[in-house]
């Protein structure tokens, strides 16, 4: 009943505007401009040397990472433009960004090293882009290697939370976090996405109490707002790693042989050259 009144309501905006900006646009991709400019609005306020705000837009943005898909689905328009747009989008904005608020965090600590790991960051998230693109990786029930969006949200809520800026050592952690979360970007091992799961109403749950809780904290203890979020997004990382059957184990390991296979395979085309 919902769906078919959400999708009553949004398929009007939907077709106008791949009327008007056609070639697959849809208002799903709105939703997917709303990372790219959360991203793009992080690298500003990096320039401007704002390490909060820097990385809570790159949270907003997300927002609008969360909703593409659903969007997408709603209004039955899903396509390989969206999912093309939404790859360059994420890059920009759970990538190349938080690598500059990591720099922008260290500068002052160490130049060279903010530097080398904001280097490490992009190096590997661009890696992962590269391969994502040249083949699909074939097991719908996870993704391979920690998702982009999870190894950046802990990296900018560990370094904006008050354990970075007064534990001993919390820096020395964060070098530490930063490098593992680069690491855990490329490694064969199954992270546990949604697809292809119906979710259990204790998911839906605990997704809903993730937001209320974290826009509470952030409105009464913002102090205290990266700690809980550090907390939560840690726990989702580590539980994902284990939710899995070893039958579904099996499965990713022998879907991984088998994409790595296609990755080292020659191309039979010139590569494509992008355009400008």
């Amino acid at each position: 009943m919902l769906r078919t009144v959400l999708a009553a309501l949004l398929g009007p905006p939907d077709r106008l505007l791949a009327r008007l900006v056609g070639n697959g646009f849809g208002l799903k991709d709105l939703f997917t401009l709303v990372n790219l400019v959360g991203g793009v609005a992080s690298i500003a306020l990096v320039i401007a040397g704002n390490l909060w705000w820097a990385s809570f837009a790159i949270m907003l943005g997300y927002l609008g990472d969360v909703l593409d898909g659903p969007v997408a689905r709603v209004t039955g328009r899903p396509n390989r433009f969206g999912t093309e747009l939404d790859s360059i989008a994420d890059h920009t904005a759970q990538c190349v960004a938080p690598a500059l608020v990591v720099y922008l965090a260290y500068k002052g600590f160490n130049q060279p090293l903010a530097f080398a790991m904001a280097a490490l960051l992009i190096a590997t998230g661009s890696i992962r882009h590269a391969r994502g693109a040249a083949a699909k990786f074939g097991f719908d029930l996870a993704w391979h290697g920690m998702p982009r969006p999870v190894g950046a949200f802990i990296i900018i809520s560990f370094i904006n939370s008050t354990l970075f800026s007064q534990a001993p050592g919390g820096r020395w952690v964060g070098v530490g976090m930063v490098v593992v979360m680069a690491v855990l970007n490329l490694v064969p091992l199954p992270f546990v996405n949604h697809h292809g799961r119906r979710l259990q109403l204790w998911s839906k749950a605990v997704i809903i109490w993730f937001f209320v809780s974290c826009a509470v904290v952030v409105v009464l203890l913002t102090k205290y707002f990266w700690d809980l979020l550090f907390v939560y997004v840690s726990l989702y990382a580590g539980g994902s790693w284990i939710a899995m059957t070893p039958a579904e184990r099996r499965e990713f390991f022998a879907a991984s042989r088998a994409w790595r296979r296609e990755l080292s395979q020659p191309s039979a085309t010139q590569p494509r050259k992008e355009e400008p």
